[in-house]
């Protein structure tokens, strides 16, 4: 028999479990108070003077403050300890509706192009598609196989970083063209012909680093600007400049932006904004996560900001220039 609780679930318990704590140790108080007055009564009985009354009062007064500062430090202990088991037990039922999310997302995105696959092949078979059409067929099952293959490599990658056994294989980047290149990976990713791509890329920046990575990198961040760009026509602006020793690289999209209670959070493995089950848009929740990674492999550094509701987000990464070029 399994006993689930929510994190409020626990919350409410600890809190109850301290309330009842704190209950208890003033009633200790009020009794140990109650007992020297009881000690300095006895004393007087037996005819002990006020001197006498006095310093037992006083000794009695001072060994029960020893006592209650033992109490309290112990208490602050227990109440800490507390918090950090309920703060573990929060972190691991995020997790795991993270990874609910993901397994979910996957099996979605498994199903999608393996669907798409079993309706070509059995368009190919048919006698009565044009030589045309299959051809059309074709490229369009080289992008579903695509993605699986690009499904598997994040898994595969996610569990790379893990262990952290990932090693860039660094070589000299012309990060410009190469910026340039996947500009048109994604015009050719883009099924909207509304598609507005501005960018204003300084020329020449050279960076040292793992160009299959960083094209990843890069990759999952413009598919998601796509993803999450005005769908009657959508907006992204990527901008590179140098700064120093550094590059910066923008790209920001006219989406539905990102809460800042989220903004944290979106580079964690598996964590995606909302509910798998109401979710429009699809992915896996590590997209983001490797990025993340792959930057920091290089040294570098990515965060995400967003103007509020409506007013898109802007991913900035700032990697070190190549200084021999």
């Amino acid at each position: 028999m399994s006993f689930n609780l929510t994190p409020k679930t626990a919350l409410i318990l600890i809190t109850s479990m301290i309330v009842f704590m704190l209950a208890q140790a003033t009633w200790w108080i009020i009794f140990i108070a109650h007992l020297v007055d009881e000690k300095v009564d006895l004393a007087r009985e037996y005819g002990a003077d006020p001197e006498t009354l006095n310093l037992i009062r006083q000794e009695e007064i001072s060994r029960q403050i020893m006592i209650g500062l033992e109490g309290v430090f112990f208490l602050i202990l227990i109440f800490i300890s507390f918090w950090l088991i309920y703060q573990s037990y929060r972190k691991s039922q995020e997790l795991k509706f993270h990874q609910q999310n993901f397994l979910m997302a996957v099996t979605h995105e498994l199903k999608t192009p393996l669907a798409s696959l079993n309706v070509y092949l059995d368009n190919l078979k048919s006698p009565k598609v044009a030589e045309d059409t299959k051809g059309d067929i074709y490229i369009k099952m080289k992008d579903d196989i695509r993605r699986l293959n690009g499904l598997v490599e994040d898994v595969l990658s996610a569990g790379r970083f893990d262990r952290a056994d990932f090693i860039p294989e660094k070589e000299s980047i012309n990060f410009s063209s190469f910026l340039r290149e996947r500009i048109e990976y994604l015009k050719h990713l883009a099924s909207v012909p509304q598609l507005e791509i501005n960018s204003d890329l300084k020329d020449n920046i050279f960076l040292s680093g793992d160009k299959k990575s960083l094209a990843r990198a890069i990759n999952a961040i413009l598919e998601n600007a796509l993803k999450y760009a005005v769908n009657d026509h959508p907006i992204i602006d990527i901008r590179l400049k140098s700064a120093g020793q550094y590059l910066e690289l923008s790209i920001s999209d006219n989406g539905p932006g990102i809460a800042e209670k989220d903004l944290d959070n979106i580079f964690e493995r598996f964590y995606r904004v909302g509910d798998e089950m109401t979710r429009k848009t699809g992915g896996t929740g590590l997209g983001l996560y490797l990025c993340r990674e792959v930057i920091k492999a290089h040294n570098g550094k990515i965060r995400a900001s967003s103007k509020g509701d409506g007013k898109g987000t802007t991913f900035t990464i700032t990697l070190k220039k190549d200084s021999s070029n």
